[in-house]
């Protein structure tokens, strides 16, 4: 793959987040929300401004994004360590903290929100 060049997977997300995160911010975003969300960051090292569309799970209050393929993955590796996110969910923002679990063969990144929330 020659410099500049994106692999397929890759131009699939970036068009996939360029539909997406405009209908999640909509009014049609409460109702396709409800399992897609935008997940945005500050990048770690480099400072800057990220936003993703991922699929995820609410357990309780507890949001968990399953992270398949974790070491090519690069969003992901932000919270090994807590780090602050910003999540889109439903129509309705959280600012909190994310961070990276391992449980046996599984990588989540776990976002809890407060006990009004779940």
């Amino acid at each position: 793959m020659t410099s500049g060049s994106h692999s397929p997977f890759l131009l699939t997300n970036i068009v996939a987040n360029r539909l997406l995160i405009p209908l999640l911010r909509s009014r049609a975003g409460r109702r396709v929300g409800r399992r897609i969300a935008v997940v945005e960051y500050l990048g770690r090292r480099s400072g800057q401004h990220h936003q993703l569309v991922t699929q995820y799970v609410k357990e309780g209050s507890t949001v968990r994004i399953e992270v398949g393929m974790f070491d090519r993955k690069a969003w992901c590796r932000n919270f090994k360590t807590e780090h602050p996110v910003r999540l889109r969910l439903a129509g309705q923002d959280y600012d909190r903290t994310a961070r990276v679990v391992r449980e046996r063969n599984r990588v989540s990144v776990l976002v809890e929100l407060d006990a009004e929330a779940s």
